[in-house]
């Protein structure tokens, strides 16, 4: 799923802020300029979403994947 806010896009959504900002610290010493960025979303529940410039998502992705896993039943993913 990708957020679309300007010319950024998400690379990882997350619900727990220290792992959105240990993921955002991870770009930035890979070069990758990222933000986080707070959605309230429903009822309360929120997600945080760590923002690229579009031409940087692959790379960013790649870097972020240690965070996810894929299920292979439903080949979903989700975070670790």
């Amino acid at each position: 799923m990708m957020h679309l806010l300007g010319p950024q896009v998400s690379a990882a959504l997350f619900t727990d802020r220290d792992k959105a900002e240990e993921a955002w610290g991870m770009l930035v010493d890979a070069g990758v300029p990222a933000a986080i960025i707070t959605d309230p979303g429903l009822l309360g529940k929120y997600e945080l979403a760590v923002m690229v410039e579009r031409e940087d998502l692959d790379r960013a992705q790649e870097i972020l994947a240690p965070f996810f896993r894929v299920s292979p039943q439903a080949g979903e993913v989700a975070e670790r």
